[in-house]
């Protein structure tokens, strides 16, 4: 019984022995996944003006007056293919003549009168796969709608794309934005100099 005893042990300490002895790899994997840089005119931020000048003589007998379009064009470079969208904050919120998700505030004029408002309309939509390839007319989307021209709509991102649902990916993205005032009709009344003051951010985002 002794014995027997024993040469268990031994077993049993020739086995720890042997599993100390193994030798381990650990296997790791690292690294960094880096996204897209995008810049509109080589610059994070940029000033998109519209000017408008306005005489008294140009508002109908009764009624707003709604302004002829004026456009700007916009170029997002981007360093890597990428999907790009942009989402619209209106900074002039609170002076809104006319609310909707479409119109822009244009600001206040003798205290507390609203100026009126504006749209913004995408048009001419363009994707480039790098820079020196060549311009292809797209569509745009809102998540929901598709179509050659959109409104910005300020609760929806807007986004190059092929259809409602599928986004256009490349690395060089043009468009033209119409901008469309409307003004109220009581600043041909007004006591004072009444300045347009629409201020709205387009922020870009984008993709891997």
């Amino acid at each position: 019984m002794f014995k027997k005893t024993v040469i268990a042990l031994s077993l049993v300490s020739l086995s720890g022995a042997a599993l100390a002895a193994a030798p381990v790899a650990n296997l790791k994997v690292t690294g960094t996944i880096t996204p897209p840089t995008c810049t509109i005119k080589g610059q994070n931020s940029v000033d998109i003006e519209y000017v408008f000048d306005v005489s008294p003589g140009m508002f109908p007998v009764s009624g707003n007056l709604a302004l002829e379009p004026k456009t700007n064009s916009i170029e997002v470079i981007c360093d890597a293919a990428t999907y790009l969208t942009f989402t619209s904050t209106d900074n002039r919120a609170s002076s809104v003549l006319t609310e909707s998700i479409y119109n822009f505030g244009l600001g206040l004029f003798d205290t507390d009168k609203k100026v009126g408002f504006y749209t913004i309309n995408m048009k001419n939509a363009t994707v480039k796969q790098d820079s020196t390839s060549t311009a292809q007319s797209v569509g745009i989307s809102n998540g929901a709608t598709y179509g050659t021209t959109m409104f910005a709509d300020k609760t929806k991102k807007l986004a190059w794309a092929t259809a409602a649902s599928t986004l256009k990916a490349g690395q060089v993205f043009t468009a033209d934005l119409d901008v469309r005032p409307t003004l109220s009709a009581a600043l041909k009344t007004s006591s004072g100099d009444a300045h347009l003051d629409g201020y709205a951010t387009l922020a870009f985002a984008f993709s891997l």
